[in-house]
């Protein structure tokens, strides 16, 4: 079967992730798990708790996007106002979900053995809109919840589902695509008039009615659409005025009148020399109809084609979600791509440098191969991307790109596989079977919880003796008082005591050994901030390294780190 194209759109709601305080990890899990499977992640969209604005991503994404994952904003507090309002979004009411219910109770009386009467506002978290699909959150009290769409889907083109608007029914998914991406064009590219009154008419300027723009309705886009109250706006140029175009107008206005929708037309004239008057005129009808909201069930926008998928925002909440829940559904929804990535992990060049040496080779990628350069912190990723209907047929099609391509860089080629230094090193010490431990100062820990971050590392890992001051330096390690009066704790020779006493104190067949000024302060002329000093070695030999970075503090601890980390991989490979 042919794939289609599927795009997705994630919103991440809060206050927190506006503000700094809290970093959206999130979207980054999404997106992701939603790759593995296919899925292009086109746009990422951080809102406050702020109504407005949720709701306009909501139209923003869902117009643009075939899944549109939410994450945030379903817990029990005032500010959690997510569920509520797509309750309203969807024109659906909240009901007690007796599974739901069950659960939350089994929670806070078995897991959480919480004494006393359970509050109201935890109750409250069995609430779902009758709109949805409950997904089941084993993992916390919010669960997630699915918005299919009323429109029929892939392969499904004559059913439609009961309860919507007609208006959202659409007669093919081609037709509708062709509409979608020009709603993306429009809204990017909107007439001068319709720039004006759209600054006019959007959010709660238009006495508290609220307004989308560029929204397809059946097999058309309209301007501008209230659809609390079913008003649709057109603002004419002079293709408009045309007689041809005035009759095709015309049979338009009356297809939308026959759905239930009111149309106004305005010249661009009138938009820019009458404004008064068409604010007035628009105001009126919206007052005239009267359609109550509440007996109004609001469609997503995008004529009702994308699947909304709403989520808590504790990360391991959603990541039991998005694993249980979302993914199976998404490849029963969806017939996807296989999206394949070859990635050549690179060390010690920097982007420019390798860019330099691929200049011959990218330009002779098909047009459907990128090569991406993922730099971080003195590592680059060179990551081959490709996808195609068969997994295997786009994997014998990638794979002598990737040959030739770490043949270019092999003088750099850490591994070819999507995996840190950390697991590199681990990986070769598992294959020799032999053992390692670190002893930092500058780096405060740091390669330590690197190395210890992957799965089964005790196996190989001893431990680290984090030796910041002098004296656990001499009495810990057994470094000379002498070389750090003479020479420094910032020194080569105090490094490389420091690998001497931690192969001798842990009993491990390698070590690395940090030491240096990561600042802002603590420089000095002759060793000014960002000196480094590192040793790596065994009971054999102890090759050093000298660094002089540039950067902030953070920064410096983890190049520290990850030159540790390569200096290492290289003197065990060596020895």
């Amino acid at each position: 079967m042919s794939t289609n194209s599927v795009n997705a759109s994630i919103i991440t709601i809060g206050d927190e992730l506006l503000i700094g305080q809290t970093i959206d990890t999130n979207s980054a899990f999404i997106a992701q798990e939603l790759n593995k499977i296919g899925v292009w992640v086109r746009r990422r969209v951080a809102v406050g708790d702020v109504y407005d604005d949720i709701w306009d991503a909501l139209d923003e994404e869902g117009a643009q996007s075939d899944i549109v994952i939410i994450t945030g904003g379903l817990g029990p507090t005032a500010d959690d106002i997510t569920k509520p309002l797509l309750c309203k979004y969807f024109g659906g009411k909240l009901v007690v979900n007796e599974k739901v219910l069950a659960h939350v109770k089994y929670l806070f009386e078995v897991v959480f053995r919480r004494p006393g009467p359970m509050l109201e506002r935890n109750l409250k978290q069995a609430e779902v809109p009758d709109v949805c699909t409950v997904l089941h959150n084993a993992r916390g009290t919010a669960p997630g919840m699915w918005f299919s769409p009323p429109a029929p889907r892939r392969g499904d083109l004559n059913s439609e589902s009961p309860g919507k608007h007609q208006a959202y029914s659409r007669a093919d998914v081609f037709t509708y695509g062709l509409l979608k991406e020009f709603v993306k064009e429009s809204r990017k590219q909107p007439t001068e008039a319709e720039r004006v009154l759209w600054e006019i008419v959007r959010g709660n300027k238009m006495a508290g009615y609220k307004f989308r723009r560029q929204h397809i309705i059946s097999n058309y886009i309209a301007d501008f659409v209230c659809l609390s109250e079913q008003l649709v706006i057109e603002v004419d140029g002079l293709y408009h005025q045309l007689p041809e175009n005035k009759i095709s107008d015309e049979e338009r206005t009356k297809d939308l009148n026959r759905l239930g929708f009111e149309v106004l037309r305005f010249t661009n004239e009138q938009v820019f020399n009458d404004t008064d008057s068409v604010i007035n005129t628009i105001i009126l009808r919206l007052k005239e109809r009267n359609i109550k909201v509440s007996e109004y069930k609001i469609p997503p926008s995008g004529g009702g084609g994308a699947i909304f998928i709403s989520l808590p925002g504790v990360p391991h909440e959603m990541k039991g979600l998005i694993q249980d829940e979302v993914i199976p559904r998404l490849l029963k929804e969806f017939d996807l791509p296989a999206i394949i990535h070859y990635t050549a992990f690179t060390f010690g060049q920097g982007e420019s440098m390798l860019a330099e040496m691929l200049k011959d080779f990218e330009p002779s990628l098909p047009p459907h191969i990128k090569l991406a350069y993922l730099p971080n912190y003195g590592m680059v990723k060179l990551r081959l991307t490709s996808q195609g209907d068969n997994k295997e047929t786009v994997e014998k099609e990638l794979a002598p790109y990737f040959e030739k391509l770490q043949e270019i860089v092999k003088e750099y080629l850490v591994t070819n596989e999507d995996e840190g230094l950390e697991v590199v090193i681990g990986n070769i010490l598992k294959a020799k079977g032999q053992t390692m431990a670190t002893t930092e100062s500058c780096t405060g820990g740091y390669i330590a919880h690197l190395i210890t971050s992957v799965p089964g590392s005790s196996a190989y890992y001893k431990g680290t003796v984090v030796c910041y001051d002098n004296e656990v330096k001499e009495n810990v390690l057994g470094v000379q008082h002498n070389t750090l009066v003479s020479a420094g704790a910032v020194s080569e020779e105090t490094v490389k005591e420091m690998v001497k006493g931690t192969l001798t104190k842990l009993n491990v067949d390698f070590a690395v050994a940090t030491s240096g000024i990561m600042g802002p302060d603590g420089g000095t002329a002759e060793k000014p901030v960002g000196t480094v000093w590192i040793a790596v070695g065994n009971n054999e030999k102890i090759d050093t390294l000298k660094l002089n970075l540039r950067f902030d503090r953070q920064q410096n601890i983890s190049i520290t780190a990850n030159n540790a980390l390569n200096f290492l991989r290289k003197f065990i490979l060596k020895n």
